[in-house]
């Protein structure tokens, strides 16, 4: 059981439409659950922060994120999608364990938890065996945070005895659901990750009556390149489509897409950082928000670029700013606006991945997932306007507890239980034993031609259409 918690004197930004922001409050955690948020709680028997100067938010989602790939940080800060799937895709990662998987996912999901993301989405495909789908959800769980463990039906660029073909991979991710990840309260729950829809149309048909089978959400890369037919115009004419989708990219989708994606209730995740640098189109969180789509943010590849939401949250918000200014010359006004942003990343990525009873925003009821960042430092003083402070001056830094079901995994700006030291040495082993392996960081980009026996660049090999590869 959690123990009880009084936060105090701090000003909340509860993201609850009703609430608001609260100048100077407190909030009670009893049971691993919001209990009350008022000012001036009278509480006894908790355990106190005292946080006047400080701002209480919601947790962060991240709702795209290939956790896998964290010991190849910053190899492809230079790389472009062709380059990305060469050097990584094709040539690394049939080279993973099961143990750089899981230091990987223990040392990607601790990075977010430290910048202030209680949630993410790891999508995870780079599965070999039953072993490394089991590593990946012991690295997400020895972080202590809360992640949809999506399954990655995709297969790799070379034959992998355990899990040789697309049964094998389902029968898997079916034994998974059946024993560690039966329960969908658990702070580590099941997803799926479909395979990109370049492969036999039935095979992608197969995935998706799988997961729902199996109960879980779903996610796909989704229309990350120009395409004869989209991912969303197959399934729509399969009647495929649904509330529990989370589409990933969709940059060139089509606007009769979004709105298929919308009437459905699905969602889009959005990963500005990696869209903009790979050459994948510009980010849609503006046709999204046009559209009357569900979307939210992810980081996608710490291989390229950086694993916190508020650089995501930034960049997105002023890209799609500085897109329409070139559309309409001087503006009178800003469509996107910053406490948009904010819901997007908190409320509608919880929403998105089936999580909006629970988390996402700061309610009686809810679960106690909350982030305390110092407003008292010098880049956030004076706190004229929280929830625009939070998405236009805050940074990772200023992160200072986080807390995930009532128990802090960050306490007064360290992580709680974690030997860093220890996981920095096998983080870093891990990178130099995968490196070798591959013949060298020079080595990593030499396999580009064999994109073409692995991924769809536009050609069209499925049975009614044809649909693009992504990150």
């Amino acid at each position: 059981m959690s123990e009880r918690w009084l936060l105090r004197g701090a000003t909340v930004v509860t993201c609850d439409d009703e609430l608001g922001d609260l100048p100077s409050a407190d909030v009670l955690i009893e049971g691993g659950k919001i209990a009350a948020i008022g000012p001036g709680l009278s509480v006894s028997d908790a355990r106190v922060l005292e946080l006047e100067g400080k701002l209480v938010m919601p947790g962060l989602v991240d709702t795209h994120r290939h956790t896998w790939q964290t010991p190849l940080r910053a190899l492809g800060a230079d790389w472009t999608v062709m380059a990305y799937l060469a050097a990584v895709r094709v040539k690394l990662s049939p080279l993973f364990r099961p143990e750089d998987i899981l230091v990987a996912n223990h040392a990607g999901a601790l990075e977010a938890l430290d910048a202030g993301i209680t949630t993410l989405v790891d999508y995870s495909h780079c599965i070999y065996s039953p072993d490394h789908a089991d590593a990946a959800i012991d690295g997400l769980e020895a972080a202590g945070g809360r992640a949809l463990f999506a399954y990655g039906y995709a297969a790799g660029p070379t034959p992998s005895p355990d899990l040789p073909d697309h049964r094998a991979r389902i029968r898997d991710a079916e034994r998974l659901r059946r024993s560690r990840l039966a329960s969908d309260d658990r702070l580590v729950r099941m997803g799926v990750a479909l395979t990109e829809m370049q492969v036999p149309w039935e095979v992608s048909v197969d995935e998706i009556r799988s997961a729902r089978a199996l109960g879980v959400p779903i996610t796909l890369h989704c229309s990350a390149w120009p395409v004869n037919k989209s991912e969303v115009q197959l399934m729509a004419a399969e009647g495929l489509l649904g509330a529990d989708m989370l589409y990933v990219h969709c940059t060139f989708s089509s606007e009769d897409d979004l709105r298929a994606i919308r009437d459905s209730g699905g969602s889009i995740s959005a990963t500005p950082e990696t869209e903009l640098q790979m050459g994948m189109g510009f980010p849609v969180v503006g046709r999204a928000l046009c559209a009357g789509v569900r979307w939210s943010l992810g980081c996608d590849v710490v291989s390229s670029n950086g694993g916190d939401m508020f650089t995501a949250m930034r960049l997105a918000m002023q890209a799609e700013r500085g897109a329409e200014n070139a559309r309409v010359g001087l503006p009178s006004s800003l469509p996107l606006k910053a406490a948009r942003m904010l819901r997007a990343t908190t409320t509608d990525a919880a929403e998105a991945i089936g999580l909006g009873r629970v988390v996402g925003s700061l309610r009686p009821g809810k679960d106690a997932d909350l982030v305390v960042l110092s407003a008292d430092a010098l880049n956030l003083t004076p706190l004229n306007r929280p929830r625009e402070a939070v998405v236009m001056q805050a940074h990772a830094g200023n992160v200072e507890t986080v807390i995930v079901r009532g128990v802090p995994v960050k306490l007064g700006g360290v992580l709680v239980g974690q030997d860093l030291a220890l996981l920095r040495r096998r983080l870093v082993a891990s990178r130099d034993a995968l490196v070798e392996r591959a013949g060298g960081v020079a080595s990593l980009l030499g396999e580009v031609h064999r994109l073409e026996e692995s991924w769809d660049m536009g050609g069209g090999k499925s049975a009614t259409g044809d649909a693009g590869a992504s990150a």
